[in-house]
């Protein structure tokens, strides 16, 4: 920590009379605590002027259909639910259901058992007691740039432990995004992430994959799946897949083919590649399911020691049984649930498609997905004054170039703007984007909506600041 935190965290102790580490939790990691006013002022038919959320990857295109279901099918059973039940592992009609559901959907190679799966309160929990249970104080997790912003919660929060940048951009021969997705730059750029680490004096101890992955928006291929899990073979590491948007997957035709279908980890052959104890996937509710708030996850691993260590701490997050009845309830239904799905699928469609369309109507780039619930957006010319966006050298947006202060600034500047305007979106900072003027924007809320913040988005750019940069 530098001599501004130190200062500002001992102003804290003295103010509110806390702990260092309370002090910059506080000073530091208060992610939620901000956004709680604008939580209070949402848009809405009656609150026109209220913010437009295309910031956060929640997926609303289907809220009333899953309140529709929570109303009609909802049951708690059994009645054991309403007490301590099996404890904070999970109870087992919904590791039971999901042991089905991974096996079945996911194509799993081998069999999955009640006892693999443990289910926590989101995958930021889940997130958070896996590496808890893998990583000492100020070791590394290996995770590809760019890379989910919530990672930087879920790793360092409460483990304590350090991000290491896999990054591709450095590599000799690189072209841009698709190059991620190639199992020889995966190999090459893990390989250089792991030198740099121990350079730095970090020990890695895993590499944790976003399948499919955000802020891109593409599943990885078969082969590239594979490299992971190889190279954590080869150097005695953990390999954790994020699978949260398994089923929040399209077609495109503009995405390579190797890109198109999801391939969970779970499919591989991965026993003849690393050992049980250093495989573990994670799933959630949060997205495929259109209910972020239900806060329901899932840890598959074999490690009886990772799921131990995980209920030690399992009293401080523990998922109620009444609650977990309700995604057993939706995975249980077959045919409602294939219906859903399909029906998300179709909306998700049409909305990539009003977004594209916007995009190339104002002249504004964007890498095709086909998977996830946004878009990376490429608002870099926008950097620049709108006298200098002709002729703009984006090789000088790089992160930590000699203006870097400046066009980070702008970054965040934009997305502020676009607060002012009644829209939020996400700047590529947060994703730790090798460069600046890239941004994360949700297309999965309901229509009308969604062409009101892109026209908010507009606004925010033609604003006199932004065309006028000094």
């Amino acid at each position: 920590m530098g001599s501004m935190s130190e200062s500002l965290d001992q102003q804290a102790v003295a103010k509110y009379h806390l702990s260092r580490r309370g002090a910059y939790n506080s000073c530091f990691r208060d992610v939620w605590g901000p956004r709680e006013k604008f939580g209070l002022n949402i848009y809405s038919p009656t609150h026109p002027e209220g913010l437009i959320l295309l910031r956060l990857a929640e997926n609303s295109l289907l809220h009333k259909d899953i309140a529709e279901f929570f109303r009609e099918q909802l049951t708690i059973l059994p009645t054991e639910h309403l007490t301590y039940s099996t404890g904070p592992r999970g109870s087992f009609r919904l590791r039971k259901t999901l042991a089905r559901y991974l096996e079945k959907e996911f194509e799993s190679t081998t069999p999955i058992t009640v006892e693999d799966l443990f289910i926590t309160p989101g995958l930021t929990s889940a997130i958070d007691s896996v590496v808890f249970a893998l990583c000492d104080q100020g070791e590394g997790v290996m995770v590809p740039e760019p890379l989910y912003n919530g990672f930087k919660i879920d790793i360092t929060h409460r483990a304590d432990a350090n991000i290491v940048s896999v990054r591709y951009e450095e590599l000799d021969g690189y072209t841009g995004f698709d190059d991620m997705f190639k199992p020889e730059f995966t190999r090459k750029a893990l390989e250089s992430a792991l030198t740099r680490s121990r350079a730095q004096g970090i020990n890695a101890r895993a590499v944790l994959v976003s399948n499919p992955h955000n802020p891109l928006g593409r599943c990885y291929p078969s082969e590239t799946m594979t490299e992971f899990i190889k190279f954590c073979a080869a150097n005695d590491l953990h390999f954790i897949s994020d699978e949260i948007y398994a089923k929040s997957v399209f077609e495109n035709p503009a995405i390579p083919a190797e890109c198109q279908k999801f391939t969970s980890a779970l499919s591989l052959d991965w026993q003849r590649l690393i050992s049980p104890m250093c495989f573990h996937v994670l799933y959630g509710a949060s997205k495929d399911f259109c209910a972020n708030g239900l806060r329901l996850g899932v840890v598959y691993t074999k490690n009886t020691g990772v799921l131990a260590s995980m209920s030690s701490i399992g009293a401080f997050s523990w998922a109620p049984h009444a609650l977990q009845d309700v995604w057993a309830a939706m995975l249980d239904d077959h045919e409602w649930r294939r219906r859903m799905h399909k029906k998300n699928i179709t909306l998700m469609k049409e909305n990539y498609e009003i977004i594209t369309k916007f995009m190339r109507e104002h002249d504004i780039g964007y890498y095709e997905m086909n998977a996830g619930l946004y878009i990376w957006a490429d608002f870099r010319r926008f950097l620049f004054p709108q006298t200098e966006r002709a002729g703009a050298n984006f090789s000088t947006l790089k992160v930590g170039g000699p203006q870097a202060q400046t066009f980070e600034k702008r970054e965040l500047r934009i997305a502020d703007i676009c607060i002012d305007k009644g829209v939020m979106i996400s700047p590529g900072t947060s994703y730790m984007s090798s460069e600046y003027g890239w941004f994360r924007i949700t297309f999965t809320a309901e229509k009308s909506l969604l062409e009101e913040g892109l026209r908010r988005i507009w606004k925010a750019l033609q604003d006199p600041e932004v065309a006028g940069w000094r």
